[in-house]
């Protein structure tokens, strides 16, 4: 199910750091081995229609999870100081490292444990993983006694998943769910968006004779009762595609919906799933792994593509620039391989590593 890596270049590469490698007194720690393993350039597949619902609602235990593990994933930046990245010997080695067979071909880490753990069939939820905190946390659901009897089964699955893809950054974490009453007021609040997700459901149904005629990106219904829908930038039967829709809105239903369209730079829109999908391509391996010591990534194409890498190094650490460097060089590499023009293009980019305190180190 794994590829393992084999290559001879690459492991004399590694003897030879090792033994030629002068750490300074700050940072006598062993350089642990990098054993390459493969990540899943994560494709971005788009549908042409998503469902109508904003207000949609899954289970309500489901809501409860989002706001327990969504919140912490974009609030927490538990940062840890390190040893430096890798010393000057990591230019002889950086051209010999795979960086890109590392990562094609493969599912991110988070889809391998879920699949793996659902297949054994456990009741769980997740994998939630935060990455500032570089914390996996996997939900059991059912009893207590469920909990316990496969608590100790769930954790060393997910270790072993970690171990043999080399991602030694990680804590596992196995909790039990707990099910919070909801009080009045929200179980009033949660019926009453039922009843309008029922209502747009049906409406949803009456628009789809409209959307499978025209190249419709994506609709939606708002809590304002406004139908927003997205076009390309070439389509020109806007005036068309509204009045039909106002046609069905009449025949369908007595509440009033205002319609409102929107152009989507197609150009920008192909240049957005494009680096949101090498973004997603290098996370893991970056994330998962301590030498790397990095806590968080983030992409914008704003002016210009921009890949942001943020380490837990301080600025004033001597090797932070070196640091940063060497996480520009292997990106590069890596971005201006022949496999990764389809996705990078012709775009001029840019590659920002930032330290602890938000300072550029590179």
């Amino acid at each position: 199910m794994k590829k393992q890596y084999e290559d001879s270049d690459f492991d004399s590469s590694l003897k030879k750091l090792n033994a030629d490698l002068m750490w300074k007194t700050t940072q006598k720690q062993e350089l642990k081995k990098r054993i390459i393993t493969d990540i899943e350039k994560l494709e971005s597949q788009e549908k042409n229609k998503n469902p109508i619902l904003l207000t949609r609602i899954k289970k309500v235990s489901w809501i409860r999870k989002l706001t327990y593990f969504g919140i912490a994933l974009v609030i927490l930046f538990s940062l840890f100081i390190g040893s430096a990245f890798i010393s000057p010997a990591m230019a002889e080695v950086v051209s010999k490292i795979p960086f890109l067979n590392s990562i094609i071909n493969k599912k991110p880490v988070g889809t391998i444990i879920n699949e793996e753990l659902s297949e054994r069939g456990y009741k769980f939820s997740g994998p939630n993983i935060n990455y500032p905190n570089k914390t996996i946390t996997i939900t059991v659901e059912g009893s207590n006694q469920y909990y316990k009897s496969v608590k100790g089964e769930i954790e060393g699955i997910v270790k072993e998943i970690l171990q043999s893809n080399n991602y030694d950054a990680y804590k596992v974490k196995i909790e039990k769910y707990v099910d919070v009453p909801y009080s009045e007021v929200e179980k009033k609040h949660i019926e009453e968006l039922e009843k309008q997700h029922k209502k747009d459901m049906v409406l949803s149904r009456a628009l789809d004779k409209v959307f499978e005629k025209y190249h419709i990106l994506q609709y939606g219904v708002n809590p304002n009762k406004t139908i927003e829908i997205a076009l390309p930038d070439t389509e020109t039967n806007t005036d068309e595609i509204k009045k039909e829709i106002n046609n069905i809105l009449q025949k369908t239903t007595k509440e009033k919906y205002s319609v409102k369209i929107n152009k989507v730079d197609m150009d920008k829109r192909d240049r957005d799933k494009r680096w949101m999908t090498i973004l997603d391509s290098i996370t893991d391996e970056l994330i998962g792994k301590r030498d790397y010591k990095v806590t968080l990534t983030g992409y914008s194409i704003n002016p210009e593509p921009r890949i942001n890498i943020w380490t837990s190094l301080n600025s004033s650490d001597p090797d932070s620039k070196e640091h940063g460097d060497n996480i520009e060089k292997i990106l590069k590499e890596y971005l201006n391989s022949k496999e990764m023009q389809p996705l990078v293009k012709n775009d001029s980019y840019k590659i920002n590593v930032y330290s602890k305190d938000k300072k550029k180190i590179n």
